[in-house]
């Protein structure tokens, strides 16, 4: 799907990088601009390296390099392609869509379509909810559960927490009232029809509603706890084209950004498990619904962050989580620990008897989860063959999965250790082939079968090349790029004819045409130019982050000219050259007198250089 210039424009304008790059990472002010942990999974690091412009709309990571603006931000951490961030940018900044000709063939655009339609949907019913919850009596049985659990009216707006009324299909009633259809509402697993007779009733009723959101904030199903005695305790939504329950954490539009910044997530069980943590000030928590681990959870925690704290139940089916979760993390490169709270039934719980701060010197000294798991086998362990036998058995499939060789090594001294068996048999007794049980795929993903697959898109070839280019080309155009006064002296300077690179010379034209006729936009300049760059590195190449809040209006202006005189120095001694080439096949008096006044002003400028 294409969109005209001026629609983009328009989204890009309306919408900040800021914004957008602050929920994945921290963002503190620096000088101009702001400084954060680079959010990249595959950049770790301890200090922050993550600039952001606001105003020129661009990032640069002075680590990994990473840079572009508002669009190449959604596209290369959340995966969006540019039509999806366009889409997205407008839509977060209600910007309605450009009327577009459509294929009827097109089943990827008819796909999105309906997954547009199904999170309009599930919004519309997240707002439902929470008019209904703040329009609850204070009386109501509700708002005592609410204030049994201790929360917080600004965590309850920071969630987006509501209510589900106790009436059998009020909420069925209202999205009727706002034009949609009851089969899209059925679709959405918001409404179901009635067994006996003619119409539909609410999925959700009288419960505490907890909202699954995307990373992005988009509404993709619900949590809905019940708050008095009942089963199920937790009701979530079934799957939809926009919910896959083993593809999706909890909390992770609310956390990412601090889970990134403690560079560590701590994976708990539940909505509330989750939220009465975020409350004492634990926030780098997820949470898996009730549900089991799966690759594609590990695949998601990856892409933040590879230290994961796993808290389970005591009971056996904790433990019985632990032993399914292990090789699933391990499998993805993750480093797993695991903690077990035997004193409370949960997080909360804990925390109410012991304190915030007990619980996280519990989650601060968790131990490796191959550890914790390999205790439990070992729980009545006498050192008997057979229980060596069948201890790696149990541990093989796992090994089998690790991608690091140097993790499966200390994993195999600690189980020679606790074993008491020589490191050699348990290396042998690991890699045999011989009476093999079969090894369960922990670690392969799973297809959707209901989502229609994306049409692969032909990578975008950059407008402009700067690969090549003198040191002082590229110095000028990050100049000039910086700041309003830069670039109108090198507009007055008219240096733009004696550039040598090209790809500097077309980028300084463009920006000058955009320049004249709304000087205004100067601003995003930079923003509007870096997605196209071959190389968008190169204009942050003589920055670092700690000179970010530095500025030197004479310094600077001195950089500027020096780069004016070099680029004069290279087109003068260019033209000397052809001019000479010229002379000797014939001798031109008009000619002699100009490389007379070339090489005066080469040495003109030479002397102003080294002065």
């Amino acid at each position: 799907m294409r969109f005209p210039p001026e629609f983009v424009d328009r989204v890009s304008e309306a919408n900040n990088v800021v914004d957008i790059i602050s929920q994945y990472t921290q963002l503190k002010q620096s000088g101009n601009g702001y400084m954060g942990r680079c959010p990249f999974p595959d950049h770790a690091e301890k200090t922050a390296s993550f600039s952001v412009s606001e105003s020129k709309q661009v990032y640069h990571c002075f680590g990994c390099k990473k840079s572009g603006n508002i669009f190449s931000f959604l596209k290369d951490y959340n995966g969006m392609n540019f039509p999806e961030a366009v889409e997205y940018l407008a839509d977060r900044a209600s910007i309605p869509m450009p009327l577009q000709e459509r294929d009827q063939n097109d089943h990827y655009a008819m796909a999105q379509d309906k997954k547009k339609q199904m999170t309009k949907i599930n919004r519309v019913a997240n707002d439902f909810y929470r008019e209904t919850l703040k329009r609850a009596s204070s009386d109501h049985p509700i708002k005592a559960y609410i204030s049994k659990r201790r929360l917080k009216p600004e965590t309850i707006e920071e969630f987006q927490i509501g209510y589900a009324p106790m009436e059998w299909d009020l909420l069925a009633h209202h999205l009727a009232k706002q034009n949609f259809s009851t089969a899209l509402a059925e679709e959405a697993k918001l409404i179901k029809a009635r067994k006996e007779g003619n119409g539909h009733f609410d999925l959700f009723r009288d419960r505490l509603m907890f909202p699954i959101l995307s990373p992005s904030g988009e509404t993709l199903a619900f949590g809905g706890r019940i708050h008095d005695q009942g089963e199920p305790k937790y009701l979530n939504s079934p799957e939809t084209l926009v919910f896959n329950k083993s593809k999706v954490l909890y909390g992770l539009a609310h956390t990412a950004k601090y889970i990134r910044a403690e560079d560590s997530m701590v994976i708990v069980e539940g909505y509330m498990d989750l939220v009465s943590l975020f409350q004492v000030g634990i926030r780098n928590v997820a949470a898996s619904m009730g549900t089991a681990l799966t690759a594609e959870h590990a695949k998601l925690i990856k892409r933040i962050t590879t230290n994961v704290v796993v808290l389970f139940d005591g009971d056996e089916a904790g433990q019985r989580a632990a032993e399914r979760s292990l090789p699933l993390l391990l499998a993805a490169g993750l480093y797993p620990r695991g903690l077990i709270l035997t004193e409370a039934k949960d997080p909360d719980e804990f925390v109410m008897k012991f304190g915030v701060e007990a619980l996280q010197k519990k989650i601060n000294s968790a131990p490796e989860l191959f550890n914790s798991v390999l205790h439990m086998w070992m729980s009545d362990y006498r050192g008997e063959a057979s229980q060596k036998v069948k201890i790696t058995d149990l541990a093989r499939p796992i090994f089998d999965v690790i991608p690091d060789n140097r993790l499966k090594s200390l994993y195999a001294q600690e189980m020679s250790a606790r074993m008491n068996v020589p490191m050699d048999w348990v290396r042998s007794a690991l890699t045999s082939q011989q009476n093999r049980p079969a090894v369960r795929e922990f670690a392969k993903p799973m297809a959707s079968e209901s989502e229609p697959q994306r049409p692969i898109e032909a990578p975008v070839k950059p407008l402009f090349s700067i690969t090549g280019a003198q040191p002082a080309e590229i110095l000028l155009l990050q100049l000039v790029l910086k700041s309003r006064a830069n670039f109108e002296v090198m507009v007055n300077q008219q240096i733009l004819s004696q550039i040598n690179h090209l790809g500097i010379k077309s980028i300084l034209e463009k920006a000058e045409q955009v320049y004249r006729q709304d000087p205004n936009k100067f601003d995003r300049l930079l923003s509007l130019l870096i997605e196209n760059l071959d190389r968008p590195e190169l204009l942050f190449s003589n920055s670092s982050p700690s000179s970010q809040s530095e500025f030197d209006a004479d310094k600077e202006n001195k950089m500027l000219q020096d780069c004016f005189k070099r680029i004069q120095q290279t087109f003068l001694k260019a033209a000397a050259k052809k001019i000479g080439l010229t002379l000797k096949q014939n001798v031109n008096p008009e000619m002699l007198k100009e490389i007379e006044d070339i090489q005066r002003n080469r040495l003109s400028l030479n002397k102003n250089v080294k002065s």
